[in-house]
């Protein structure tokens, strides 16, 4: 029973490998030869339509896309990842619930950033900077929300670390460490120093984050 996840490095694959190592799920990876904040090879439609990263076929046919989709199906179909020794879902509404605002909120908000042209139709790059910066200070915003959740619960589902949280972790490292979100700075050094996440950290954003995270 093995999954293929399709995903280049630095990517938001990430998350889902980091997710199908703690889970100690079978799977390959399809690697994709491109550098995050550039366009895929137009070929890479074939395995997905709308032109993003990651995909992961599914060991009986099909396949998934989008990150908190699929990470929502690991938790949902395989107990290992429910409660496993490295992950636990906790309180399942939580799960859905911050799995779901990641996904929606942050994620939007950093292809803004990245692909800022996307989002508007004027020929002036001037606007570019705008839109960056609005989604900059929106996905902080968003940030100070999870801010008060982790303070009160520890994770976002509660006691243990889950799925949202390396979903989260990924997404805060892309925003950088910022003084008044000590929380969210605690829980992604937390996850990218994890004994099974460390190495995949390390591979994927050692060449584009100007922190090291997995170091104390």
């Amino acid at each position: 029973m093995t999954y293929v996840l399709h995903n280049r490095l630095g990517s938001g694959g990430f998350a889902v490998e980091a997710v199908l190592e703690l889970g100690q799920l079978d799977y390959r990876m399809a690697l994709i030869e491109s550098t995050p904040s550039t366009p895929l090879p137009e070929s890479f439609r074939t395995v997905n339509s709308w032109g993003q990263v990651p995909v992961l076929d599914l060991p009986k046919g099909g396949k998934l896309t989008e990150s908190a989709a699929i990470l929502i199906y690991l938790a949902q179909k395989h107990k290992s990842v429910r409660d496993g020794a490295h992950l636990a879902i906790g309180d399942q509404a939580a799960f859905l619930r911050w799995t779901v605002f990641l996904g929606t909120n942050v994620y939007e908000g950093t292809l803004r950033r990245s692909y800022p042209a996307r989002y508007h139709t004027s020929q002036d790059r001037a606007f570019d900077e705008n839109v960056a910066e609005a989604a900059l200070n929106r996905n902080h915003a968003a940030f100070q929300v999870l801010e008060t959740v982790l303070a009160q619960d520890g994770f976002l589902t509660g006691e243990r670390l889950s799925s949202a949280d390396v979903f989260l972790a990924m997404f805060y490292a892309w925003h950088r460490r910022k003084p008044d979100l000590p929380e969210c700075t605690r829980v992604t050094s937390t996850v990218a120093r994890h004994p099974v996440v460390a190495p995949i950290w390390r591979r994927n954003f050692s060449h584009r984050l100007d922190e090291d995270w997995t170091q104390a």
